[in-house]
């Protein structure tokens, strides 16, 4: 199914990210829509020091491994109604949500944000912020205290 019946949501697997599911659900029946639970693998980055030793950093598709086992996991705790499409994309998050939910045609991402702001903000960046900028779609960002 594509188009304006998908909803993209977004999750880091955390808690945090779970708030936004009863949202999702509930706008998936109005919309009589099919969720699709995504995760971004970040590409990791490597800083160099002068004083750093080799340091071992997982390769992109083991990270990838892994963040399918997480799905896996997840979508057997949280997600076990029919209906709901699991994906593992790989890049730099709001770029891949923004991505997917544009080839998809989705009708709407729905998302949750931390909230932070300062100094807090400007080190962990915005995900959801980004996303709001760059989609074509509808976003439903839901504020997690």
């Amino acid at each position: 199914m594509a188009g304006k019946n998908v909803i993209v949501f977004p999750t880091d697997f955390s808690e945090a990210s779970l708030a936004a599911l009863p949202w999702a659900r509930r706008m998936a029946g109005q919309m009589q829509a099919e969720i699709h639970c995504v995760y971004v693998v970040e590409e990791p980055h490597i800083y160099a020091t002068l004083d750093m030793g080799p340091v071992p950093i997982p390769s992109v598709e083991e990270l990838s491994r892994s963040a399918e086992k997480r799905m896996a996991a997840f979508a057997s705790a949280h997600l076990k109604e029919a209906g709901i499409v699991t994906r593992v994309l790989v890049g730099r998050p709001a770029e891949e949500v923004v991505r997917y939910a544009r080839e998809k045609n989705a009708g709407l991402i729905i998302m949750t944000t931390h909230g932070y702001s300062g100094v807090k903000h400007v080190l962990l960046g915005s995900t959801t912020e980004a996303v709001l900028r760059h989609a074509t779609c509808p976003v439903l960002s839901i504020r997690n205290a």
